[in-house]
Parts: structure tokens; C-alpha cells; sequence
């Protein structure tokens, strides 16, 4: 379906300006004198304010890497350490209230994992999940059977979480990725779309969009924004064209639809998968295309999204030699941090695809995926069928924080993120 590197702390909420000086009570001091004081007084109270504001809480640092796009020397520079000190709370000032207090370290990983679940209604299996705090459910065609059914199995499974969970779909243009077919109004592939003026692009997806938000749908994993070029590619008509320009234009448009119609659009699959031949689902793909020519034809549509105010990248897993040639590019601290957080200047949120495919299962346990995947840079790691290995990823996101092996810093990241991409505001001060 990509994250960073560290984050400054929240800051010590300051004291207010001091108290002005105390007027003289001479009665008899001359006007201008009167005046004059108080002129100095204002000027003290304004000067301490502005520099108050000056030194205010700072927003999290853009994710950084070290080393060329390319190196894979490079990696994800550490974050201060926090050990010894609550990593929960930032300290105000006497006698006020904490300026920043987050959920427990456990609460904070499982709220970066978004996962599939089974069922049409709520039941054991699917809440056991939603109370072990995961950030997200996705559904998927296992899940649906009809608009009011989707309705009322999301809606209680909302009532049952403690932080309001993001409830993703995969619902592209066309019919091959259309979770909800039938019940979403129809649209052509993206391809057709591509042909399309952008206006009509974008009512096409508002409409969609309006459609899943009745049902409680707050998040589509698309557009995609893969430029296909290759023939034989496993794309195929989900691109919306082999022109980068124009695989750009109507996925700016399809994104500006989804948000139109109250969801939050997730482009994919980042840093495209344009000209490979094998399906992720069965092994690792191989892109040996050289960085400039992942340049001039893979990276325009995400940089125009990125420039359009796409919310959400997800990173696909596949090996890009130019970038990195020893890690996916969801597990690469090259290709999200450089590649994708530096170069296109992506801010927001970066997920995964699913980690149980064999792309990634074929050489490493889930678990260990989703530690590798929250370090290199993601912010959030998608459990699409092997919703039964939950509590052991949590279990060793954990471990791996005990360890020093994920730093702390990277996990509040992760957590301020998801959070905001959820619409959740009451950690704001916290970074």
C-alpha cells in the first residue's frame, strides 16, 4: 500500500508574561510622565508574548535519512532518547496541567495497525480486535452484503472503540478492486477515466465518496497512482495512464472528488507499480529501472498529489534496485524517508500494503515485517487476512521499543499521524 525519522519532544508550555509594573500613585505626576509609563509597560508585555510564541510547541520534524537516494548505506537517523523520562507526558509549567498526555505506549502502537476482520455484524472475533485498540478496520468482500448491513456492522463496531477507528476500503474506478460493487454507484476504470476532462473525473468520485460515507466509510485506498507502460504489467486498467502527466491530472481530480464526498483518499502504490510483471501477492516484484527514469515517469503523479494535499501514500512492496536493492520499498528507510518524504516532499500519512502478502511472507514472519516497516518510516501497517497475528505484532512493535531497536520518538510520530489523519485532534499539542 510508506515514515520518518525523529520528532522534537513536545515543549514545556511557557509562563505567561509577567505582571506590568505597578502604576505610581502619585496623582500629581505630570500626563506625559503618566503616558511614558505606560508605553514601557505595553512594550515589556508585548516583547515577552511575542517571544513566548517564538518558543512554542514545535510541529514533528520532516523524517530524515542520511546518505544519497540510492545508498543503501542510508538509514533513518536516530531519535533523541527518552528513557528516564515519562513518555507519555510533557510537563507544564507550576500549577498548570500537563501541556501534552499520550495513551499508553501499548495503546499508542496498536493504534498503528489497521487490519481486516471477519463477519457482517459485530461478534467476538472482530470486537476481540477493536478492544485490543487497533487504529483501523478495512473491509473487504468477506465483510458485505448490503448497505444497511455494512451500515449497522460498522456503526457497532465504532460503539466499541475507545479512540474512533478509521474504517478503510479498497473501492477504485472499475470493477477489478471494488469492494463494495453494487452498493457504491458505478464508475468506468481508470483508464476511461483518464480519457475523461478532470470535472468529470472528480464527480465520478464525489459520488462514490458520498456513497461510502453513508456507510460509515471514512477512508478509500485509492487513487492509483501507478503509470503503466509495460505490457503484461499487473496494473493494467487500475492506472489511470501510461502518461505520467496524465496518470497525475485525473489522480489529483479522483482525490479532490473523495475528499469532496467526505473520505479520505490513500494514493498507491508508491514508488510505483508501473512496469513490473509479478503480482506482490505471490512474490517480490523487481523494478530495475534506473532514478532517472523512475524520475521522469513513476514519481510525477505522487509529487502532483503530494502538491494537491493527498493525505495518505501507501508504499507498495517491491524492490526498487536504483533506490534500494536489499529492502522492500515498504521496508526501506531509503525509499520512504529519502525517496518519498525528502525528494517529493510527502508530509502526510504513509501506510503499507498488506503484509501478509508473499512479497514480503516469503522471507519474514509478519511480525518482524511490521517492525521493520514502523521503523524504516511507516506510520501505519495494514493486516489485510492474517488478522489472527495481531496481538503478536503488538506484542513485538513492543518489544522492539523495550529493546532501543524503535525508537520512541518514531512511535509518537507514527501515533500523531495516524491520529491526524483520523481527524483526531485531542493530542495536538503534543507535536
Amino acid at each position: 500500500m510508506p515514515g520518518g525519522g525523529p520528532v522534537e519532544l513536545c515543549r514545556s508550555r511557557l509562563e505567561g508574561p509577567p505582571d506590568g509594573p505597578n502604576r505610581s500613585p502619585d496623582a500629581a505626576a505630570p500626563a506625559v510622565a503618566r503616558r511614558q509609563q505606560l508605553v514601557a509597560a505595553l512594550a515589556v508585555v508585548g516583547l515577552t508574548a511575542a517571544a513566548a510564541a517564538r518558543r512554542g510547541a514545535a510541529a514533528p520534524s520532516a523524517p530524515t535519512t542520511s546518505g544519497p537516494v540510492g545508498s543503501a548505506a542510508a538509514t533513518t537517523a536516530s531519535a533523541p532518547s527518552t528513557r528516564g523520562t515519562p513518555a507519555s507526558t510533557t510537563p507544564g509549567t507550576a500549577g498548570q496541567a500537563p501541556a501534552c498526555t499520550l495513551p499508553p505506549q501499548r495503546t499508542q502502537l496498536a493504534q498503528l495497525v489497521i487490519v481486516g476482520f471477519p463477519g457482517t455484524r459485530p461478534g467476538a472475533g472482530n470486537l476481540r480486535l477493536v478492544r485490543q485498540g487497533v487504529g483501523g478496520l478495512i473491509l473487504f468482500g468477506r465483510n458485505v452484503v448490503s448497505g444497511p448491513q455494512v451500515r449497522s456492522l460498522v456503526s457497532g463496531l465504532q460503539a466499541a472503540a475507545s479512540i474512533p477507528l478509521e474504517i478503510g476500503v479498497d473501492q477504485e474506478p472499475g470493477t477489478r478492486v471494488a469492494r463494495l460493487e453494487g452498493i457504491v454507484p458505478p464508475s468506468p476504470s481508470a483508464r476511461a477515466l483518464g480519457r475523461m476532462p478532470p470535472a468529470a473525473v472528480r464527480r465520478y468520485a464525489e459520488r462514490m465518496a458520498r456513497a461510502m460515507a453513508a456507510l460509515g466509510v471514512t477512508t478509500d485506498f485509492a487513487p492509483d497512482l501507478d503509470v503503466t507502460w509495460t505490457s503484461g504489467d499487473v496494473i493494467g486498467d487500475r492506472s489511470f495512464s501510461g502518461d505520467p502527466a496524465v496518470a497525475g491530472r485525473a489522480g489529483v481530480a479522483f482525490l479532490r472528488g473523495l475528499q469532496a464526498g467526505g473520505v479520505t483518499p490513500v494514493g498507491k502504490h508508491f514508488p510505483g507499480h508501473g512496469e513490473s510483471t509479478t503480482d506482490s501477492h505471490q512474490a517480490l516484484p523487481v523494478v530495475r529501472s534506473s532514478l532517472a527514469r523512475l524520475r521522469a515517469r513513476a514519481l510525477p503523479p505522487f509529487r502532483q498529489a503530494a502538491d494537491a494535499g493527498l493525505p495518505g501514500v501507501m508504499v507498495g512492496h517491491l524492490l526498487v534496485t536504483a533506490v534500494d536493492p536489499d529492502r522492500p520499498a515498504s521496508l526501506s528507510p531509503v525509499v520512504i524517508g529519502r525517496l518519498l518524504r525528502q525528494e517529493v516532499g510527502f508530509r502526510g500519512l504513509v501506510v503499507t500494503d498488506a503484509l501478509e502478502m508473499g512479497a514480503i511472507v516469503r522471507s519474514r514472519g509478519l511480525p518482524e515485517a511490521a517492525e521493520l516497516a514502523v521503523a524504516a518510516g511507516s506510520d501505519q501497517v495494514l493486516i489485510g487476512a492474517g488478522y489472527g497475528s495481531v496481538t503478536a505484532v503488538i506484542d513485538r512493535l513492543e518489544r522492539a521499543v523495550a529493546a532501543g531497536r524503535l525508537p520512541r520518538a518514531r512511535v509518537r510520530e507514527a501515533f500523531l499521524r495516524v491520529e491526524r489523519f483520523k481527524g483526531q485532534h485531542r493530542w495536538d499539542g503534543c507535536g
